[in-house]
């Protein structure tokens, strides 16, 4: 029977070498703090309705197997505007519809 040992010390435990997607996201969209606060009151909140789309599609944008954190940032960014002119149009044919 062989008996090893282990010192504390002397063993380095592995960790998370690669931040996780929700980190590497948010540390992007912070990155664009000084652009935002250039912006005029309307485009900010543009720009804030956008990044709230990327948030709220982070979990979709972590199954997208790639370093790049821009590609699936500007899907969601894209697919947030898609879903307000939807919203309009939907608003639009209803209030034609009632004429």
């Amino acid at each position: 029977m062989e008996i090893i040992l282990f010192h504390l010390n002397s063993i380095r435990l592995m960790g998370r070498t690669v931040p996780t997607w929700r980190n590497r996201v948010e540390s992007e969209l912070t990155s664009l703090n000084a652009f935002r606060r250039a912006l005029n009151s309307s485009d900010r909140n543009a720009l804030d309705t956008m990044l709230n789309g990327v948030r709220n599609r982070r979990a979709a944008g972590g199954m997208l197997p790639t370093m790049d954190v821009w590609k699936p940032m500007l899907v969601s960014m894209i697919l947030e505007c898609y879903s307000k002119i939807e919203e309009l149009e939907r608003t639009i044919q209803k209030l034609q519809s009632e004429k």
